[in-house]
């Protein structure tokens, strides 16, 4: 194992750990941190101690979490299969891209975590190296992605439904990255 794959397991296992205590602190209304993944499912879940003006802000958590996914894409350059540099490059840009968007804006960049997601994703089931996990990381992305681009003022069970799911399923997938970047 390696220095960069070292580094990129365990940028994981914090997104992971990040992602747990942030869902954690939402049920028990004590939020050590609150990445906008668990707003937004508040906001469709109609819990009333967030609304979407609490993503109007740049949380260094949510930077956090750009920035460690950035350095989790990272570890599987140049990518599954060995020869997708182009698709490595977008995948590890996204989310270091968003972080700059986000600073701009104060709202926008956050899903490039996603969108790095999915492109490693699609990855690793094109070349078949990992099929489950990019199968894991890709239903999770899309119903993460639907529930960003989804959400309004109002509360929608469908898009509660599908952040939740799609929360579980995030958490599952950087743990399990950061087992194979690990091992």
């Amino acid at each position: 194992m390696g220095t960069t794959s070292w580094a990129s397991g365990v940028a994981s296992a914090i997104v992971t750990l990040i992602l747990l205590v942030g869902i954690a602190g939402f049920f028990y209304h004590r939020p050590v941190v609150r990445p906008w993944l668990v707003v937004l499912y508040g906001i469709n879940a109609g819990h009333g101690h967030v609304s979407r003006d609490t993503l109007r802000a740049v949380r260094p958590v949510d930077v956090a979490l750009l920035l460690l996914a950035g350095g989790t894409y990272a570890g599987f350059w140049p990518g599954p299969g060995g020869s997708q540099i182009l698709w490595m490059s977008l995948a590890i840009a996204q989310p270091l891209l968003g972080i700059v968007i986000l600073l701009a804006t104060r709202l926008w960049g956050r899903s490039g975590l996603m969108g790095g997601a999915l492109v490693l994703s699609i990855l690793m089931i094109v070349n078949a190296t990992s099929t489950g996990v990019g199968w894991l990381g890709a239903a999770g992305s899309m119903l993460l992605l639907a529930g960003d681009f989804g959400t309004t003022d109002r509360s929608s069970r469908l898009l509660a439904t599908s952040l939740a799911v799609g929360y579980g399923a995030l958490i599952a997938w950087f743990g399990w990255l950061a087992i194979l970047l690990l091992t």
